[in-house]
């Protein structure tokens, strides 16, 4: 049987007027009220008790209190007074991309699979990269761009990222379904997706960090 690969369009669910929506925006509408809804109900709900009981722990708090404490250390360590800033950007970025590809397993499309959604995760990058760079040095930071070399490298940034992410997750999503055109597709997604797509989730989530994070660290050096 000849498999059939998955396009890199999106699905198109429906159109308003010229305007089409496709699978992968509705995936990014999903993981962007989750992510929202679960930042209100960890603020409202759990932050206040962890507060007033500092002794108690759960494994839930511990995850919380780790997975804060990773960008944190790294903001710190990399962009130096603006770890604030730059750490909370990019937690929001990483835990975006971490669900963006885990929701993967509830059956819907990655909308990192998406070629547009990486471009403007790039883009989130780049401008941190000009801004900060340019509160760090002021008006020095021009001087930067008076030869073309630098600046092409700057406007590259953003695009080589985009589809470094994008090549990572579309591969990803082309693996998962080709295995379940196997001949073992009720056996083998079983194992493999949970263990695949966690693992993914997390890589591709940590390296988004880490390269963003070298990029602004240059930008300020």
């Amino acid at each position: 049987m000849e498999l059939e690969a998955p396009k890199i369009a999106p699905k198109v669910l429906y159109s308003i007027g010229n305007f089409d929506i496709t699978v992968t925006m509705f995936s990014t509408m999903v993981v962007t009220v989750a992510l929202i809804l679960f930042a209100v109900v960890v603020r409202v709900f759990f932050i206040p008790r962890w507060n007033k009981d500092l002794k108690h722990t759960s494994g839930f708090r511990m995850l919380v209190e780790w997975s804060v404490g990773l960008f944190d250390s790294n903001s710190r360590d990399m962009t130096e007074n603006y770890a604030g800033a730059v750490g909370a950007m990019y937690f929001g970025c990483s835990a975006f991309i971490m669900f963006g590809i885990l929701i993967e397993l509830f059956g819907l499309r990655s909308p990192l699979s998406d070629l547009n959604c990486n471009i403007i995760l790039g883009f989130v990058t780049f401008f941190a990269i000009l801004i900060i760079g340019f509160i760090k040095k002021r008006a020095r930071r021009l001087t930067h761009y008076a030869t073309v070399i630098p600046l092409v490298t700057d406007l590259v940034v953003p695009f080589s990222m985009a589809l470094r992410l994008f090549g990572s997750v579309f591969s990803g999503y082309l693996i998962m379904d080709i295995v379940y055109q196997t001949a073992l597709r009720n056996i083998l997604p079983v194992v493999l997706e949970p263990l695949f797509t966690l693992f993914h989730a997390l890589m591709q989530a940590y390296i988004f960090m880490f390269l963003s994070m070298n990029f602004i660290n240059e930008a300020i050096e």
